[in-house]
């Protein structure tokens, strides 16, 4: 079950493209932050979908200039360097903040790398788990996997 509501998006692509993003994603020094701001009265169902992942609480309430706090919840990967970027994955890239180049906003995505392949919220990623969720899920792709990774 999604904790994301039915705008959010996803990155939709092939299985070889998958794994080669997911490559790229976990090379070392390439993703700086995988966030979760989640708003105060869904965290329950972020805590149960993601137990003991770090997330960002929104408060509720109005902003300084007067607008409703973001209701639903924000996924996004920030990244540090965005060298060798897969054309296919740079036309998902959006404008960074503050050290980080960009970011992708696609929040189905994130929930699927986070969930499904290893991945993890915050700043550290465990390669060994994302390379083992590759191997098991897509096999025939882990050579895409590696070209990725070694980009």
């Amino acid at each position: 079950m999604s904790i994301l509501g039915k705008n959010a998006l996803d990155i939709n692509i092939g299985d070889a493209e998958l794994c080669l993003i997911l490559g790229y994603l976990a090379s070392p020094g390439r993703v700086g932050y995988i966030e979760a701001q989640i708003p105060e009265d869904k965290v329950f169902l972020f805590k149960r979908s993601f137990p003991n992942e770090p997330y960002y609480p929104i408060k509720q309430g109005t902003t300084t200039g007067g607008n409703v706090m973001k209701q639903g919840c924000q996924l996004r990967i920030y990244f540090m360097n965005i060298d060798n970027c897969p054309p296919l994955l740079r036309q998902y890239l959006g404008k960074g903040t503050g050290r980080y180049v960009r970011r992708i906003n696609k929040g189905k995505f994130v929930e699927k790398i986070v969930k499904h392949y290893g991945f993890s919220f915050g700043d550290r990623q465990n390669i060994a788990s994302i390379r083992a969720a590759v191997h098991e899920k897509h096999p025939e792709y882990i050579a895409d996997f590696e070209s990725g990774y070694n980009s």
